[in-house]
């Protein structure tokens, strides 16, 4: 990008930072615009969730129940929204193609299973769809992200900025949000006259430069796909996924889970692109490449890579029958990826989001769309490979049941049909290269801690829905004994020790029971009826009260008068 194009970039930074330092830290939901439609950046919901400390990189299913409990959280507090996706915000995730599957699965997760709006049909913000978008729908303000996931992300994201302002639409950040019970609070950048002319009087320099930076993110798209993929292009890799997608459809005609559908499918392109990354780079040898070769001799085969899918497939018949209290209960594997698989499975990425992104070719077709936020569990995988790697080696006994079996050979011989260049082998056994996917490290497994828990009081109570959800993980807590005496101490005799008027606390034992006593049979009809009556009648009585005005009565001594005898003293009111 030229130098001049880099110093605009610097400008328009440096004014949304200066305008940043002066935000207001407000309520987003007062009681005058709590009714107000606004917006929500997709992209700054994205990385702000995968971002999450408490995330652990593969955890799909923890993604989205970060995204899904924001959402909540806005909308139980009133708040009317749409969620708008940018096209060429995809540009900005081509080094990190785990985060442009993710997107795309949380596009087609929030479409398909929520009700959320969802906006997807504006290229950029600088578009004039996009600017007559926001005169009609008016919204009050945007919640962005203050920065992305690198510089090129960030000025994206100052655009969005720039255009929000010029169209008189308010920022709100993401960053530094706090919430209670009735009310969101965030900071607010308001728009102004300033910003509106700066966007005016440099709107043709923002065109140019924003086009610029698109142009520079397709080549680094170009790059990466051609050091994956070779002299395949986006729209070859679109015809092969409607050539997997065909044969499927073939051979599953009765329908299938989404989870089962973007397993096999995934496992059977990536194989097929390796297949032909391998050949490529036997056919481009040459005597630079013979030196380049004989220093990467450590490269993973294509038995290797079948191995791998297998432990895959292995993962998603998990995913299908094992609960996911039982899933959450799974050693933390510590050990990570080797260099080579690393680089390997950035093309089974790009493999998984052409899959995504072409979703609509299952149209006619029966798809199960329901657990698009479970697709895969990459701490599952590793607790898999980690067993077939260092604890049942030969690979040969499965020991996981019948129905996870019959679900595993079902799919990798699905696999194996729609890979139709090579064979790829039978199901069993699991491993058939002495290859280790996890790197050798003095302690791979997470160790629990073997301090004592203290005991925070838990009183041991049923409930169904809970017990259901948790299963056996409620039992490690540390639970007061029946006979502990925090417990026996909550044991009431009686609900009401001594009933006493709220205001002279005196007893009203002697009225009360009166009262029960001339109650009569409560269970019958004309005494309840007659009980009714007298409810309705005690408050129309009282709603046919007079208010009373409260009067202060002052009180003063008698005057003693001079030679006169003292009159008797009186009583002061």
């Amino acid at each position: 990008m030229e130098k001049k194009y880099t110093g605009f970039l610097k400008i328009m930074s440096h004014l949304i930072l200066e305008t940043m330092s002066k935000a207001d830290y407000s309520s987003l939901f007062n009681d005058f615009v709590e009714s107000e439609f606004f917006l929500i950046d997709g992209d700054s919901l994205l990385i702000t969730c995968a971002c999450e400390r408490s995330l652990k990189p593969g955890q799909s299913l923890h993604f989205f129940y970060l995204v899904e409990r924001y959402l909540l959280d806005v909308i139980s507090k009133g708040g009317q929204f749409a969620i708008v996706f940018f096209k060429d915000a995809e540009y900005a995730y081509f080094n990190v193609p785990e985060l442009l599957t993710l997107r795309t699965a949380l596009i087609l997760h929030l479409q398909k299973n929520t009700t959320v709006e969802v906006w997807t049909k504006f290229s950029n913000c600088l578009s004039e769809e996009w600017n007559i978008c926001l005169g009609q729908s008016c919204p009050y303000f945007l919640i962005l992200a203050d920065e992305g996931l690198n510089d090129l992300q960030t000025h994206l994201f100052n655009f969005v900025v720039i255009q929000a302002w010029a169209a008189k639409v308010n920022i709100v950040l993401f960053s530094g949000q706090t919430s209670d019970i009735l009310r969101l609070y965030a900071y607010f950048m308001q728009s102004s006259h300033g910003m509106q002319m700066f966007f005016k009087e440099n709107k043709r320099m923002i065109m140019i430069v924003y086009k610029s930076l698109i142009q520079q993110l397709e080549k680094y798209r170009d790059m990466a796909l051609a050091h994956l993929f070779g002299d395949l292009k986006f729209n070859d890799m679109e015809e092969k996924v409607c050539e997997t997608v065909s044969l499927l459809k073939q051979l599953w005609p009765e329908g299938s889970d989404i989870r089962c559908v973007f397993c096999v499918t995934s496992c059977s392109l990536f194989l097929e692109m390796y297949h032909c990354y391998l050949e490529s780079r036997e056919k481009g040898a040459s005597e630079e490449m013979s030196k380049v070769k004989q220093k990467t001799d450590n490269c993973l085969t294509l038995k290797d890579m079948e191995d791998f899918c297998k432990l895959h497939c292995l993962s998603v018949a998990l995913l299908l029958h094992v609960p996911l209290s039982q899933r959450a209960r799974s050693r933390f594997i510590t050990a990570n990826w080797i260099q080579d698989l690393k680089t390997v499975l950035k093309m089974k990425k790009w493999c998984e989001y052409f899959i995504l992104s072409n979703l609509d070719m299952f149209e006619s077709w029966s798809l199960n769309l329901l657990h698009l936020s479970d697709l895969s569990d990459e701490p599952l995988l590793r607790n898999i490979a980690f067993y077939y790697e260092n604890e049942n080696k030969e690979g040969l006994d499965l020991n996981v049941g019948d129905a996870i079996m019959n679900e595993y050979v079902h799919l990798w011989d699905t696999v194996s049909k729609l890979v139709r260049k090579f064979d790829v082998g039978k199901p069993i056994p699991l491993r058939t290269t002495k290859v280790h996917f996890l790197e050798k490290t003095p302690s791979p497994i997470k160790e629990s801690s073997q301090e004592m828990m203290p005991n925070l009081g838990f009183i041991p109570m049923s409930c169904n829905l809970v017990d259901e959800f948790t299963g056996d993980i409620l039992k490690d807590l540390p639970f007061l004994m029946s006979d502990d005496p925090i417990v026996t101490s909550l044991v009431k005799h009686k609900e009401f020790d001594e009933l006493v008027h709220w205001h002279s606390h005196r007893p009203l034992s002697d009225d009360y029971d009166r009262t029960k006593v001339n109650s009569g049979d409560r269970r019958d009809p004309n005494h309840l009826k007659r009980l009714q009556k007298y409810h309705s009648f005690q408050r129309f009585y009282g709603e046919s009260l007079e208010s009373v005005t409260s009067k202060t009565i002052t009180t003063q001594g008698p005057k003693p008068k001079k030679d006169c005898i003292k009159s008797k003293s009186t009583k002061a009111h």
